[in-house]
């Protein structure tokens, strides 16, 4: 991801992999055994952005709609914020984000409708410059802002735990707090300390394999917002679906290294002519309307590249979560933005778990 999915409206650039603060980041930790496999169907999932919450029902119902596609798995994504990139202190805002009763009642609902679930918050930027997101994040005292995040994830660790969710996510897409390795650990030491269930951090797509705290969790994860055909937009099925497998195979070769499935926690494109060249970025230009079938046709190539890979019984890939179900656009001409409701993406996507669950039954039966 970029700024422009979630924080900087006006920002339509692409960020390339950036270096970690200054001074010697601990030695990376050496690979090691992978947890033993995780059980049961691949994860086919939603996402869910919960900011401020007015109407509760409306999420609620969103969670019974995604159970009624086909899906098996809610990732639900909240948010703190820091003021700018070089702010030390992060915040929970109540006019920006929601209560932790309304966090637990979506969980909740999830496990009613039996998906499985994944609580993953991450840190926006509360008045960004056109290039800032939290990718790029350089507080003036890292300690302090260390201190801040670990009070933010506590709290959020709270909420993991009484739920009962099935995965944590404590991070995603923190590019220039990775190379702290040792922040890391300490952090993921007290998350085992009370969690019972899997640890993951999703790291963004244009580093993941720079990444090396993978053998500190026990799910390798990816915001897999990959650039398609940055020089042909309008691509077709195929070469999209070619241009998956490449990176498809990138993938799992940095999964196999660190011996870690791969969860992918965001797949997602917006309804806009340049979906496939620039996924990150939801911002339509001035004059530009939805493009609904370029939506649909990015996830017939993710499916198309994906679907024989998750149906395997040995798998290394955990599943993944479309990114997300809008509970408040529903498909107009108007709607430029990643939800599916009321689109062709959403048949695509339902047509896909199905086809996901056949192969998986005939592999097992």
């Amino acid at each position: 991801m970029t700024a422009s999915r979630d924080e900087s409206a006006s920002n339509t650039t692409s960020h390339a992999a950036v270096t970690g603060p200054a001074g010697t980041p601990a030695a990376p930790p050496a690979p090691v055994a992978g947890a033993p496999p995780l059980p049961g169907p691949p994860i086919l999932g939603f996402a869910i952005n919960a900011h401020h919450i007015d109407d509760l029902s409306v999420y609620l119902a969103s969670v019974d709609r995604i159970a009624e596609v086909g899906a098996n798995a809610l990732i639900v994504v909240t948010p703190m914020f820091q003021q700018h990139v070089d702010s030390t202190d992060i915040r929970y805002l109540p006019g920006k984000c929601p209560t932790d009763e309304q966090l637990l009642a979506i969980l909740a609902r999830a496990k009613q409708r039996h998906l499985s679930t994944t609580l993953l918050p991450i840190v926006l930027i509360e008045d960004p410059g056109e290039k800032d997101w939290r990718g790029v994040i350089s507080p003036r005292d890292w300690d302090a802002w260390w201190v801040s995040y670990d009070r933010l994830i506590d709290r959020f660790l709270d909420i993991a735990v009484a739920a009962e969710v099935d995965r944590f996510c404590i991070g995603s897409e923190l590019n220039t707090t990775e190379p702290q390795i040792d922040r890391w650990r300490r952090i993921i030491q007290r998350v085992r300390s009370r969690y019972k269930g899997t640890i993951t951090y999703s790291a963004n797509w244009d580093r993941y394999d720079k990444v090396t705290i993978w053998p500190l969790v026990d799910v390798m994860s990816v915001s897999a917002y990959f650039e398609l055909a940055r020089d042909e937009p309008d691509a077709p099925v195929q070469k999209l679906r070619e241009a998956w497998v490449r990176e498809r195979d990138r993938l799992l070769l940095i999964a196999q290294r660190y011996d870690r499935p791969l969860m992918i926690t965001e797949v997602g494109y917006p309804s806009l002519p340049s979906a496939a060249a620039f996924p990150w970025d939801y911002v339509a230009a001035d004059g530009v309307l939805a493009d609904h079938e370029a939506q649909a046709r990015c996830y017939e190539a993710f499916f198309g590249a994906w679907s024989e890979v998750v149906s395997r019984p040995d798998s290394p890939v955990l599943g993944f979560h479309c990114y997300y179900w809008d509970p408040y656009h529903h498909g107009d001409r108007l709607d430029t933005g990643y939800g599916v409701d009321g689109k062709p993406a959403l048949k695509t996507i339902a047509d896909g778990f199905r086809a996901i669950r056949r192969r998986v039954a005939k592999n097992t039966s």
